[in-house]
């Protein structure tokens, strides 16, 4: 229909600036420290490009905001959120954050891993998921999630989209551009009361914009997401037990998303451990499932690869390298302190059963460190095999572990094979010395 001269103004359409191009972001990096590639992607918070760290030629990726196409929805403030809330979260599912700035007064910028893979919506729009993919995923979207929790981060915007997958099949939980930190703050909304979140995965109480949102909001998005890769829909009117639209899957899995679905976040999960318990509770076969011996079979013991006394004071990090050292048949004791694993090492001394290895924090911010743990440790036994484990790479110790008694340097994060590879190359050196 044309319009006529009596006709109402047309309401002028919102526009998004366009985005630089690779050669243009280039130019406009701080010199000498990045070079950019290609475009890779864009959405709502920001042009997320393909870069090269020059100093050290690793590739990461680059997100970009141009500062005049937030100001409607305080795009600016969150974007800096994002850059704040992951560089306090170092954990092997969550994508690491490297660098932050402004590009003039124009552009807001931060530096990240680069994941060399796909996301979770890519690969149920392909068909490529499946239950038993699903349940080899979600413990490590629980672990991570569980980790930026124990940190005081919630996400608010867990969905297919910001969770990627690695072509190892290592899951990173990306894009924390509506993370609060709620140590801080416990509300949801922004200034203008503005609800935040993707509406298929918000939990109930983040439509009520003056009501407080905390980490169970988070459990809430992870059921839906549960759901959707256990039977490739949402969880949407009354909806059936995922074990019911999709053969193969475990019935146990159903009380698990009931429980994660609870509109009364008092009746979820309390937390995403929990939720994570029953998840890789699936992943051992039920009595019903399993056959039943005609007779009792002898009870074989396990062979143990050696026994690990592990000093550290984080307690994700600590349950990641028990279960990753536990499930390769090593025997680990765990401590926080360097005088409890003192007294534990002389304890296992005295009754003839020594730690073959120990692993040592160096950085315990409320108790004896790993350097002066290792100073007692070796009084105490001259031949001790241990290694040194930081975050902090370019720390003496971390550089020139043998000046210090250490066998080895774990660096973290870590990746379990990395973990093994460390672990297992300790205990070669300490054979070597009593052959």
């Amino acid at each position: 229909m044309r319009p006529t001269s009596s006709s109402q103004p047309a309401i002028p359409l919102v526009t998004r600036s366009v985005p630089p191009s690779a050669v243009e972001l280039s130019a406009m990096m701080p010199f000498g420290r990045y070079s950019v590639q290609a475009q890779v992607g864009i959405g709502g918070m920001g042009t997320v490009y393909r870069g090269t760290q020059l100093s050290l030629g690793r590739p990461v990726a680059i997100k970009v905001l141009r500062v005049s196409d937030g100001y409607d929805f305080a795009f600016e403030d969150r974007f800096r959120r994002e850059a704040r809330a992951m560089a306090t979260l170092n954990h092997p599912n969550i994508v690491a954050i490297y660098d932050y700035g402004h590009l003039g007064s124009e552009f807001l910028f931060f530096v990240m891993e680069f994941v060399d893979g796909t996301d979770l919506g890519e690969i149920m729009a392909q068909g490529r998921m499946t239950p038993q993919l699903a349940l080899q995923l979600l413990p490590q979207i629980c672990a991570g999630l569980e980790y930026a929790h124990t940190k005081g981060i919630v996400h608010r915007d867990i969905k297919p989209a910001n969770v990627m997958l690695t072509r190892q099949g290592e899951v990173k939980i990306a894009d924390f551009g509506l993370a609060k930190d709620v140590m801080r703050s416990a509300s949801m909304a922004t200034e203008t009361h503005m609800v935040m979140g993707t509406p298929e995965y918000a939990a109930p109480e983040q439509f009520n914009a003056h009501r407080e949102v905390d980490h169970r909001a988070d459990i809430y998005a992870l059921g839906v997401l549960m759901y959707q890769m256990l039977t490739g829909a949402l969880p949407r009117g009354s909806w059936q037990p995922p074990s019911s639209l999709r053969p193969g899957v475990d019935p146990r899995l159903d009380g698990v998303v009931v429980r994660a679905l609870m509109t009364d976040r008092q009746h979820r999960y309390q937390s995403v451990g929990d939720m994570r318990r029953m998840i890789e509770a699936a992943l051992v076969p039920s009595s019903a499932q399993s056959p039943t011996p005609s007779r009792p079979l002898p009870a074989v013991a396990k062979p143990s690869a050696g026994r690990i006394l592990l000093l550290e004071d984080d307690l994700m990090v600590r349950d990641l390298l028990r279960r990753a050292l536990e499930k390769a048949a090593f025997e680990v004791v765990e401590t926080g302190d360097g005088k409890d694993t003192l007294r534990l090492y002389q304890e296992a001394m005295q009754q003839g059963r020594p730690y073959d290895l120990a692993i040592l924090d160096l950085t315990i911010p409320d108790g004896m460190c790993g350097r002066e743990t290792m100073l007692h440790l070796r009084r105490l036994d001259p031949q001790i095999l241990a290694i040194v484990s930081s975050g902090y790479r370019d720390d003496p110790v971390m550089k020139d572990y043998t000046a210090y008694g250490f066998a080895a340097a774990l660096p973290k994060p870590y990746q379990v094979e990395g973990l093994l590879q460390i672990v297992n190359g300790a205990l070669a050196v300490g054979r070597r010395r009593a052959a």
